[in-house]
């Protein structure tokens, strides 16, 4: 099952206790809902680790993911490992995509492309900071509206096997 391989993969809460950058956050990390794995707290997970994950900004997504997971009850694992979905190879396309949302939804038709030349990526994104900005929000929105749904999916359709097998067995 799932959920023996991800609960062997977690760390467990002694150990968590020693880790000084979870110092940060101080007792609330300990709470035990944030390390277990049922289906509220994994689906909150899911849809905050998506919503962090297409925040623009490398480096706090991590942080605010625990955050919000400790604020929100979500599995603190899954959150913050799921912040990696912008990672160096997916960053400049989502960031480019995020771009072309936003101004859709703008409607300031900004020419942005990507080249092959040098790019200074900061000087250009702050050119185009308000579609990235609404692009990128509506991006998280999505991603985590649409994780949380299908978590929740595929938890409810996981446990009716499990209960269809049970039945099988016991006839």
């Amino acid at each position: 099952m799932i959920k023996n391989v991800i609960k062997r993969l977690f760390p467990k809460l002694d150990s968590v206790k020693e880790e000084k950058i979870l110092k940060i956050f101080g007792p609330a990390v300990l709470q035990p809902n944030l390390w277990h794995i049922n289906k509220k707290s994994v689906s909150r997970g899911f849809a905050i680790g998506a919503f962090c994950a297409f925040i623009p900004i490398p480096g706090i997504q991590m942080i605010l993911g625990a955050f919000l997971s400790i604020t929100f009850a979500g599995n603190l694992p899954i959150a913050v490992i799921l912040t990696w979905i912008t990672n160096p190879f997916t960053y400049v396309p989502i960031v480019y995509f995020a771009i072309k949302i936003g101004d859709f939804f703008i409607n300031t038709k900004t020419n942005y492309e990507i080249r092959n030349e040098e790019v200074n990526m900061l000087s250009d994104l702050i050119q185009y900071w308000e579609p990235l900005f609404l692009g990128s929000f509506i991006l998280s929105c999505l991603g985590s509206l649409l994780s949380y749904i299908l978590v929740r999916v595929y938890w409810r359709y996981y446990v009716l096997k499990i209960w269809s097998k049970r039945r099988k067995k016991s006839r």
